[in-house]
């Protein structure tokens, strides 16, 4: 079975959290790595440290947790290792340039870093918005036997966006008299425990053609998730009224019975 659809459309909150704990983390490292040997070596060497895992930070957790290296990095090179050691005070004016160029650097490149990888990372979910679009399109228009329902269709959906149900809604008649039932998925029966439900209504124009309703225990919709599943209503809202035209084509078409004699 595919991943549910909020896997991919949606950011976990996971990076987010490993990006905090690096930044946190990994400046105690360096403060215990570097401490021991801090007379022999130059400032700017651990500076570079510093900057080193604001990078790799910001590559991890994003601008948020980059920043936060930055500043603990700023204080933890500011009171460990410029003299007068474990105090804020700065003897050197050279010092004080070293260590505000290094708090200038970190946060410009924090804000770099992670504005190259939200385009980037817009950019994946987009495409993997459009592959999730092109497979329910494709499901969509895909020619169906004689007789068979929409249940291909339905099946797709919920396996995609990680529901246990789904169940479409349509008017059997050509003149939209009435929605019932055209298709029911039940891919796992539904437990007990909070059940999102999501209806999603298939018009064209101001007319109802017919209704989705979701129902599965996850997270409600994404806006990613719900503009694809938007999308696609409106593609089959489509479908359904091609149908419906068909329908009052070969009901027109059908024989009426003879007038009986007087």
């Amino acid at each position: 079975m595919d991943a549910p659809a909020q896997a991919f459309l949606s950011p976990g909150r996971g990076r987010l959290v490993a990006g905090y704990l690096l930044a946190t983390l990994g400046t105690a490292a360096l403060v215990a790595v570097f401490h021991p040997f801090r007379n022999d070596l130059e400032p700017i060497t651990e500076g570079f440290a510093f900057l080193t895992l604001v990078v790799v930070t910001v590559a991890v957790g994003g601008l948020g947790p980059g920043i936060t290296a930055s500043v603990l990095g700023f204080l933890a090179f500011n009171f460990f290792f410029i003299p007068p050691y474990d105090t804020f005070r700065i003897a050197d004016p050279e010092h004080v340039v070293v260590l505000f160029v290094f708090l200038g650097l970190s946060i410009l490149i924090s804000e770099l870093f992670a504005n190259a990888r939200s385009r980037a990372e817009a950019a994946e979910r987009r495409e993997r918005e459009l592959r999730l679009q092109q497979d329910l399109t494709y499901a969509l228009v895909d020619p169906r036997p004689a007789g068979e329902t929409y249940d291909p269709v339905m099946r797709l959906i919920v396996m995609k966006f990680g529901f246990e149900e789904g169940t479409l809604f349509i008017s059997p008649r050509a003149d939209l008299g009435g929605l019932e039932e055209a298709s029911v998925i039940r891919l796992d029966p539904i437990e007990n425990g909070e059940i999102i439900e999501e209806r999603l209504t298939l018009n064209v124009g101001r007319r109802n053609l017919g209704l989705i309703v979701l129902r599965g225990h996850r997270s409600p919709l994404a806006q990613s998730e719900r503009r694809v599943l938007e999308e696609f209503c409106n593609q089959m809202a489509l479908v359904l009224e091609r149908d419906r035209l068909l329908r009052l084509v070969v009901e027109g078409s059908e024989p009426r019975p003879a007038p009986s004699a007087p």
